[in-house]
């Protein structure tokens, strides 16, 4: 065959190729319209081309080369791809993960910043957070607690498929409230299990507490028990003595709080510290106080605002919590409080 005769056939054979090329091409950009007609319409968003997935951001967070984040895989947010939090890892990836470079890190962000993406998937626990005193006195934001590659959710190693126990909580609170988990764990609400922390503080509403302290629902969440006794008014009054009727929305005279969590200053109540023993401390111990040279904080009785404080008018009849001799009148009084009723009728 000539050289000419080659260049015939081929021509020949060349044009159904194109036609064939061509098809293909025509298909493909039907795909691509489609595809993004589909994007614009909020069916299947197109996927970002900088994202890398996170099986390869495994190839390196295996604790070889980087991290090692294996355990985020038998946490709460397993099914959470890494750049859903993370951002778009191709940048990093092409230059070798150095140093955590080219890639968003939430827990570098400045404070208050993490909860705008933690509301994607929990609205409801930010928003709460949000308006409790750990986030608007800049204590605690979401990844103070939180870390989601560890199995727990915590940012200490827990068990993902149970609650809190008293150790968990006195590891987590207790880094910034050492002193009020170490009084929780004298508590018979600590030996006996009964109680964690949980039990009456949620971060994510906005009171910090699981019900209202004021009008004793807060302790009655459990106390109401038949078994416990204080099922009714009346056995919060049996309780309480004669000298403090159930008034919890008025007076706060027969108030669980009041006895129960006595703050530990004289200035400032409202805002804490209190006894978290959840004992009562009995006028006699301010004596023995006094006794020592020492200046004694507030007892159940006596230098609360509003309980028997003579520094403020109206606060029942008045006992000036320095005076030994008026401790001792309160003593007497006190020795006939606390009973539990068998029965109530």
């Amino acid at each position: 065959m000539s050289i000419l005769d080659y260049r015939r056939q081929s021509v020949r054979t060349a044009a159904p190729r194109r036609l064939y090329q061509a098809a293909l091409a025509a298909l493909a950009l039907a795909v691509f319209v489609l595809g993004t007609a589909a994007s614009v319409d909020g069916c299947t968003p197109a996927r970002d081309p900088r994202f890398v997935g996170t099986a390869t951001c495994m190839t390196c967070h295996k604790g070889i080369t980087a991290s090692d984040l294996r355990d985020h895989f038998a946490g709460p947010h397993a099914a959470i791809d890494c750049e859903t939090c993370h951002g778009p890892g191709l940048e990093h990836v092409r230059a070798g993960g150095r140093n955590g470079i080219l890639i968003d890190n939430p827990g570098d962000d400045p404070f208050g910043a993490t909860p705008d993406l933690c509301a994607r998937c929990h609205a409801d626990a930010v928003d709460g957070h949000a308006m409790t005193t750990h986030f608007t006195k800049g204590a605690a934001s979401c990844n103070d607690c939180h870390n989601v590659h560890k199995p727990g959710g915590f940012v200490f190693a827990s068990d993902p498929d149970r609650f809190l126990d008293n150790a968990g909580y006195v590891q987590l609170c207790g880094e910034c409230h050492a002193q009020q988990t170490g009084e929780f764990l004298r508590s018979g609400h600590a030996t006996k299990d009964a109680v964690t922390c949980g039990g009456c503080h949620d971060l994510h509403v906005p009171a910090t507490f699981t019900a209202p302290p004021e009008n004793n629902q807060l302790c009655q969440q459990c106390h109401a028990s038949f078994f416990l006794g204080l099922d009714s008014p009346e056995a919060v009054d049996f309780h309480t003595g004669a000298f403090h009727p159930v008034d919890p929305a008025g007076s706060g005279a027969s108030r669980c709080v009041t006895c129960h969590l006595p703050p530990q200053r004289r200035t400032n109540q409202d805002r804490g510290p209190h006894d978290h023993s959840l004992l009562t401390l009995r006028p006699a111990e301010t004596n023995a106080l006094i006794a020592q040279g020492m200046t004694p904080p507030p007892n159940s009785c006596a230098g609360i605002l509003g309980c028997h404080d003579a520094s403020v008018p109206g606060s029942g009849a008045p006992f000036n919590l320095d005076h030994p001799s008026d401790n001792t009148v309160l003593q007497r009084f006190f020795d006939q409080i606390g009973g539990i009723p068998e029965k109530v009728q």
